[in-house]
């Protein structure tokens, strides 16, 4: 594994990524100055993610097709300079179209990203995708925190002030675009990954063939893990103010640690799955989720509550790179497509969802009645991962 160049990735990843970490802190500022309801923030959010999931694949069955070092560096700048055009644009239209156009930037880097990401690693692609994927894990971490610097600002001990820009805040985000573009374009255009059978490493492209019937119950292992991890980081901070009705900050503080405890386990899987395997680690995490999926509604005390959210967040995180890996291996001749969907259309999907578990606690007791759905969905991972196709070497 070349240790500089998967550092670098994951950087753009998270460069990229920020911006839709960025984009649910933005929503109650643009609501504010151009009087936006509920209704239309969720559809400029639903315009970022149905752009940058959706269509994912299509952009990776083309880096299957015609790869081109480029698609880093131009999905890394349309996704900067597409959030940060919002902050000077003033009608909704607009702004709609510009946040299409960042998710369009998303769409475009991820499939590129995950099949270099492929390439650089080596033999070790459970650590490789991992450092990958902990990039984009970061960019959704920070992009809150720099819509609260750069927009609202930060005020000080003394007084004063930093940041505080304002809307026009946002084009701090086509600044950094245009600074990582700039560095990956010409870090890359030197490595001479421009070839699908690259990601082997060695053979043609024809020698290799793909696998349908795998990615298959591979992507019912995705979808169930995407539900169950979406729902948790979605309805956390609700769950302690409305079940045990602690404060927003306590709540938030809660799922800060799922995220953190997550990213950690995130490469934690990856060591572990280079040393003894890509399904077995699938596996072995997917089942020992269940009982704490299964016990989390049940539980009354939420100092509990919080200690078992820590083996859940292993476990749901912990798989994930292995999860990409094996999409990349099962679909040999599409590397970019696999990736597509394991980072984009298995999310969406997941990401559905969530509005279901919302309506089951509106019409059926709450949400601790609705979160003991996920049992069904923890369950099915498991089961689909005991059919999963042993990993080629």
């Amino acid at each position: 594994m070349d240790l500089k160049k998967i550092l670098l990735i994951s950087l753009g990843h998270l460069s990229c990524d920020i911006n839709g970490g960025a984009l649910p802190a933005l929503l109650p500022y643009l609501a504010a100055v151009h009087h936006f309801d509920y209704q239309t923030c969720g559809t400029l959010a639903f315009a970022y993610a149905a752009m940058s999931s959706i269509v994912q694949p299509l952009f990776g069955l083309l880096s299957d097709k015609k790869p081109c070092n480029l698609y880093i560096p131009i999905g890394i700048l349309l996704a900067g300079c597409g959030l940060g055009a919002v902050g000077f644009l003033d009608t909704y239209q607009a702004i709609f179209v510009s946040l299409m156009v960042c998710g369009v930037g998303g769409a475009i880097f991820h499939p590129e990203g995950a099949r270099y990401a492929n390439f650089v690693s080596g033999d070790r692609k459970g650590v490789g995708i991992s450092i990958f994927s902990v990039g984009g894990n970061g960019g959704f971490a920070v992009g809150p925190l720099v819509v609260a610097a750069v927009v609202g600002g930060i005020s000080l001990a003394g007084g004063g002030m930093i940041g505080g820009f304002g809307l026009r805040g946002t084009g701090f985000f086509a600044g950094l675009a245009c600074v990582m573009a700039a560095l990956l374009y010409w870090r890359i255009s030197a490595w001479g990954i421009d070839k699908p059978a690259a990601v082997k490493g060695k053979g043609s492209s024809s020698a290799l063939c793909n696998d349908w019937h795998a990615f298959s119950v591979l992507s019912v292992c995705l979808i169930s893990r995407s539900i169950l991890f979406l729902s948790f980081n979605t309805y956390l901070p609700l769950y302690w103010k409305n079940v045990f009705h602690q404060s927003a900050q306590t709540g938030n503080a809660v799922l800060a640690m799922f995220c953190i405890v997550g990213v950690l386990s995130n490469l934690l899987g990856g060591v572990l799955a280079d040393r003894l395997g890509f399904v077995r680690m699938i596996r072995y995490f997917m089942a020992s989720a269940i009982p704490f999926v299964v016990l989390f509604p049940f539980v009354q005390n939420p100092c509990l509550a919080a200690l078992l959210m820590i083996p859940l967040s292993v476990c749901l995180y912990a798989p994930f790179s292995c999860l990409v890996v094996l999409g990349q291996r099962y679909l040999a001749r599409n590397v970019g497509f696999a990736s597509g969907i394991t980072l984009g259309v298995a999310i969406s999907v997941g990401g559905m969802f969530t509005p279901v578990v919302g309506w089951i606690a509106d019409n059926y007791g709450g949400l601790s009645i609705a979160m003991r759905v996920l049992a069904i969905f923890s369950a099915a991972s498991a089961l689909a991962a005991l059919f999963l196709k042993k990993d080629r070497d």
